[in-house]
């Protein structure tokens, strides 16, 4: 890794601790609002200060450095095709609000609830990821969303991290022996993933903790080069933030425990220092909402709290394997746009998996009923790949299976070749990301696994690139020509990405529709959706703020898990709050926390109460409105209606 890459990744690992940090500290001094994050700020500017004077750093000769290098570097066509997909995701977004379903079902949700309360809590919600999940980047998220009083700049969480992706896996990867022009090659291919180039421009919290991953691996590598402490340090911060992001994360710590086993001496040289970082690695780990976790609920990880059946963690480890051998591989190879493909768009997917539900009842079949839905395919509600259930894509997979096939020509050539080994530790660290990624296939049975490896997918390649045929394969014009395919198709999935398109969609598509108006292609479902986009988010959210009353400082919410609405009734932060009602809670209750509208989930009401007008009995209240509840990026979660409803008083 460049000096200056090697630079922006220590500031980011120490920019991200410190706002996960602070986020806990205030929390615990009941300070998590404008004030308590001037003084972290303050005291962050003071400290960056006094490290910039005793390092005599020239912030001027380093951009000079980095414009001289961008200018060089992007005149070959492989970078060059990946500064195009940093700029349609910085495009994408900019135009489109967070559409991402967990973010608007409990991430955002969450933060909102801590920052009123001024500091971190136990919500009152039927839905108990709003508590149970990792925090990692919410506490990112809490200072955006405080200082712009909205969600808009979200997306720069991810936006940057996909930046230091190309220069953390070619420093890893040649610290693992994979020959630099190999290494070259991929640290461009690799990013053009579809988890990592879709999630670029979302709020989505899967792909851009890969930074942390690869710079934890890459830092303690470094530091045993080094013999510097300081890096091992950041490589603890790097996987302590690593784990904070996603409990599917933790087995990643893995290959870090074995890329700085052999610098562990090196903690013993500073232990105070030691110390200190290993305070802050445990406040910015999974480990204080694990210790929450288990107060509520008795265990690290709850799993079954509030939330419809979730198998994860409860799996028989060998089935769990013998499963996500199949399903993981089944969701990577998807193709990107189900309904322009004849085959599928004829109710192949439906029928697929209806062919899952009656496996799941056979007597084989049942080894897997602790999946939360095995073999399901999400086709039907997202309408092809999109960033809510993308894994590393089938680009990359035809990829690696051509240079498979391939590079076993050239390994002939050169009589099997001589395999630069380098030392034992290397070689088990090339395979320790591959240990990880069995315990997490024996623990995790979600239905969109492919999407939660996305910090996994960069570690797993050194053990097939250290392989010395690689460099004579990606030396092949043809090989070169369709791993630029590969990137180039990426940016063609963000602009026609679902909902979020970066071009005049609507009338491109109505002009066509005109024009062949019996074309079973242009009138498909999957364009209502294109075209539709992002604007039934804003129309929800836009009915909302113009109904109900300006003076109201409190709204209820009765919903179930699919909450996606409650986001958008936070906005603009400040104007009022929301409290989440549970179907078992009294009409005096709601009355006491100063509630007089309600949005109501219709699907909830079917599952508790029967219908409205028994809801609205029960609770003495008045139907004021309806409107339709729409979610670009989960169409499953497209409900009839939510309704707005009047608390009447009680006579």
């Amino acid at each position: 890794m460049a000096q200056s890459m090697a630079i922006v990744v220590r500031a980011w690992i120490l920019f991200s601790t410190l706002l996960v940090a602070a986020g806990w500290i205030l929390s615990a001094l009941h300070q998590l609002n404008r004030a308590g994050y001037a003084v972290i700020f303050a005291l962050a500017g003071i400290a960056f200060i006094y490290w910039w004077r005793k390092n005599d750093f020239c912030a001027r000769e380093f951009f000079r450095k980095v414009s001289c290098k961008f200018r060089r570097r992007f005149k070959r066509v492989a970078p060059f095709l990946f500064l195009i997909l940093v700029l349609l995701s910085l495009l994408s977004g900019s135009l489109y609000p967070a559409l991402n379903y967990d973010a608007n079902a409990y991430r955002l949700p969450r933060v909102f609830h801590w920052l009123w309360a001024e500091q971190w809590h136990w919500i009152h919600a039927y839905d108990s990821r709003m508590n149970i999940s990792g925090c990692g980047f919410e506490w990112l998220s809490a200072p955006l969303m405080l200082f712009t009083r909205g969600d808009r700049l979200l997306f720069l969480i991810n936006w940057i991290s996909y930046l230091m992706l190309p220069g953390l896996i070619f420093s890893m990867f040649t610290r693992l022996q994979v020959r630099p022009r190999v290494a070259w090659w991929w640290m461009w291919i690799l990013p053009s993933g579809w988890c990592y180039a879709l999630q670029a421009s979302s709020v989505a919290n899967d792909s851009f903790a890969v930074i942390y991953a690869l710079a934890a691996v890459d830092m303690a590598l470094r530091a045993r080069e080094n013999k510097n402490v300081t890096d091992l340090w950041l490589s603890l911060l790097a996987v302590a933030l690593l784990t904070g992001t996603k409990q599917t994360n933790i087995p990643l710590a893995l290959p870090w425990l074995v890329a700085a086993w052999p610098s562990m001496r090196l903690f013993l040289a500073r232990p105070a220092g030691t110390f200190f970082f290993v305070v802050v690695a445990v406040l910015v780990s999974i480990v204080p909402i694990s210790i929450f976790n288990f107060e509520n609920y008795g265990t690290w990880m709850p799993v079954d709290a509030g939330i419809s059946k979730l198998g994860q963690f409860q799996l028989n480890p060998f089935w769990g394997i013998i499963g996500n051998a199949f399903c993981i591989p089944l969701q990577n190879l998807m193709p990107p746009f189900y309904d322009l493909i004849p085959p599928l768009y004829n109710g192949w997917l439906e029928a697929w998996n209806e062919i899952m539900r009656d496996f799941l009842l056979t007597p084989f079949g049942s080894h897997f009923d602790s999946f939360e839905k095995f073999g399901y395919l999400s086709g039907k509600y997202y309408h092809g790949i999109s960033e809510g259930n993308a894994g590393i894509g089938l680009g990359i997979c035809l990829l690696v299976l051509i240079s498979i096939r391939d590079s076993m020509r050239y390994r002939k050539k050169e009589n099997g070749g001589k395999i630069v080994r380098g030392e034992k530790f290397q070689g088990l660290l090339r395979v320790a990301p591959w240990g990880a990624l069995l315990l997490f296939m024996a623990k995790v049975g979600t239905y969109e696994n492919a999407r939660h490896l996305s910090a996994y997918y960069a570690l797993l390649f050194p053990l097939f690139l250290v392989r010395p045929w690689h460099s004579q394969l990606v030396r092949n014009r043809q090989w070169q020509c369709f791993s630029l395919c590969v990137m180039a198709f990426a940016g063609v999935m963000i602009a026609t990405s679902v909902g979020r398109p970066l071009f005049p969609a609507k009338t491109i598509l109505e002009s066509l529709h005109a024009e062949f108006p019996r074309s079973k292609l242009i009138s498909h479902e999957y364009f209502q959706f294109l075209k539709s986009g992002y604007q039934a988010v804003e129309a929800r959210r836009n009915y909302l703020a113009a109904t109900l009353p300006p003076t109201e400082t409190t709204i209820g919410y009765y919903s179930g898990i699919y909450n996606v609405d409650e986001a958008g009734m936070w906005l603009p932060y400040g104007r009022h709050r929301v409290e989440c009602l549970l179907p078992g809670d009294s009409p005096d209750y709601c009355r006491s926390l100063g509630i007089h509208y309600v949005v109501v989930d219709v699907v909830t009401v079917q599952n508790f109460d029967g219908n409205i007008n028994k809801w609205l009995k029960k609770y003495h209240a008045t139907l004021v409105g309806q409107y339709q509840s729409y979610e670009p990026s989960n169409a499953m979660l497209a409900f009839p209606v939510f309704y707005l409803v009047r608390l009447n008083e009680q006579s």
